[in-house]
This record gives structure tokens, C-alpha cells and sequence, in this order.
């Protein structure tokens, strides 16, 4: 009969206390710097929530932002859907924290909570998921959200993504988040808009080496994979002199754009 090694809370403890001393840190430090982690994460994104926790500082219990909540380094709040039941963001101190610490600033519009657009926090919470588990698997070494972009906006015509992944090979894949089904204009402008994102600019170079979508839903993922297909029609669109969008012609998909795009089904 094969023995089954069952650890108890006081083996855990060993484990954790010989993990401790490998480190070369006291446990204070180490908080310090789960905390700074957890705060500088929350800055980049705009808020959180509690299982982001648990992949990003390697946590099995959900309560440490409500801890850090207590001490007043973040805002929790009731979410309307109660999915899940609080997001996260930066007090005044856990902001101030920061922005002593970080080597840029962009503005932190979060620190009035109620300007969180609940509707797009799963959008933003799957981009987080995303983003970390392709940090925890050395796929890529680190990662731009849309704050971190600059202050220049969209290029006419260009796709600009939710996230930008950066690869030790240095490649930049922008993330795209696609929970719901786009539609005739919308959709052919979703298309043009990755096009002209891989295409290489006058001085050789491309916003983006590859295209990552990213959906919850199979029939989106098999919608924007018919999109993009060699040959397919692509209308074009623009503005009528009623003031209308209509189609003023029709151009096909160029065959290389299914070979530098990825499709990614993911569930939570």
C-alpha cells in the first residue's frame, strides 16, 4: 500500500520558515515587499480583486486586501453584480506610497473609487489573470496597460490594445480582451484596426510584432478567426455626406494576418 504524506499546520510552518531563512530576510521584510508589489500593481491596472492576489503574491487565502484595506493602503468597495463582491483600489497613502517609489507616474483617476466603470471590471480582472500568467511562465518579462502608453492616443486607423506584452526577445504582442461579439463596422474596423497595428511603418518597424485576443466566449474566438481568414472581404468604411457610415469599397485580408495573430479561449 503506497503511504500518503499528509502535512499539518506545524510542517507547513517548518516549510515556511525554512523558506524564510533562504531568502535571507525577516518576515517584516518580506510584507514590505508583498505590500509595495500589491500596491504597484493596483497603479498600473486601477484597481484589483481578491483572487488576483493569490496568483500574483502566491497567497491561498483571500484576505489579504481586505487586510491592507484595514490599514488603509486600499479602498474596498461593494461591486452592483456582487462579481465578485469588492474591487480594490489605492488610498491617498497607497497612492502616495507609490508615487514615492515608482520610477514614472500616470494618473491614478481611481482614487475617487466610484469612477471605476463596474461594467468593465471583469473585462479588466481577465487581462490581469492574463497578464500573470504570462509573467509566471517566463512568456513574457513585462507588460504596458493602456495608462502606461503615453499621452499621444490612437494612431488614426490602429488598433490600440488593452495590454501590451513585452518578450525577452524583446517582441511586443498587444493583448486584446474581447467578451463581447463585434458587429458589421465594428468589426471591420477591429480587423483593419490589427492590420495596420503589424504592418511596418516607413522606418521599418511595426507597433506590434503579434496580435493576442483573448475572449471567455468559443463562438467570439471562431467569429474574429472567419474575420481574419486569407482572403476574406474587409469593407471599408466612412462617413457619407449625410453625415452617415456607409461602405465606399472592399478590400481583402491580407494572407499574412492569420499567421501573426493568437487566439487564447480563456475561463475564470
Amino acid at each position: 500500500m503506497e503511504l500518503i504524506k499528509v502535512e499539518t499546520p506545524n510542517t507547513q510552518l517548518v516549510a515556511a520558515r525554512a523558506a524564510l531563512i533562504a531568502t535571507g530576510k525577516n518576515s517584516r521584510q518580506l510584507g514590505d515587499e508583498s505590500r509595495l508589489k500589491m500596491l504597484m500593481w493596483i497603479y498600473a491596472w486601477g484597481y484589483t480583486a481578491v483572487f488576483i492576489v493569490k496568483l500574483l503574491l502566491g497567497r491561498t487565502t483571500g484576505g489579504y486586501l481586505q487586510k491592507l484595506a484595514r490599514q488603509d493602503w486600499l479602498v474596498a468597495t461593494k461591486t452592483k453584480s456582487g462579481v465578485p463582491p469588492f474591487y480594490f483600489t489605492l488610498s491617498e497613502i497607497g497612492l502616495q506610497e507609490v508615487e514615492r517609489r515608482s520610477e514614472s507616474l500616470c494618473k491614478y483617476i481611481e482614487a475617487d473609487p466610484y469612477r471605476v466603470d463596474q461594467p468593465k471590471i471583469r473585462h479588466y480582472v481577465i487581462a490581469q489573470i492574463a497578464t500573470i500568467n504570462a509573467l509566471n511562465s517566463k512568456s513574457i518579462v513585462s507588460y504596458e496597460t493602456e495608462r502606461m502608453f503615453g499621452k499621444e492616443g490612437d494612431k488614426l486607423g490602429v488598433k490600440r490594445p488593452d495590454i501590451a506584452w513585452l518578450t525577452s526577445e524583446g517582441q511586443r504582442i498587444g493583448v486584446e480582451i474581447e467578451l463581447s461579439a463585434k458587429w458589421e463596422k465594428d468589426l471591420d474596423f477591429f480587423v483593419y484596426g490589427v492590420v495596420m497595428a503589424l504592418i511596418k511603418n516607413e522606418n521599418g518597424v511595426a507597433d506590434y510584432n503579434r496580435i493576442f485576443i483573448i475572449s471567455d466566449a468559443p463562438a467570439i474566438i471562431k467569429r474574429y478567426k472567419a474575420a481574419m481568414q486569407p482572403g476574406a472581404n474587409l469593407p471599408m468604411w466612412k462617413k457619407n455626406e449625410r453625415g452617415h457610415w456607409a461602405i465606399y469599397k472592399n478590400i481583402n485580408v491580407p494572407d499574412w494576418l492569420i499567421t501573426r495573430v493568437d487566439f487564447k479561449l480563456m475561463e475564470i
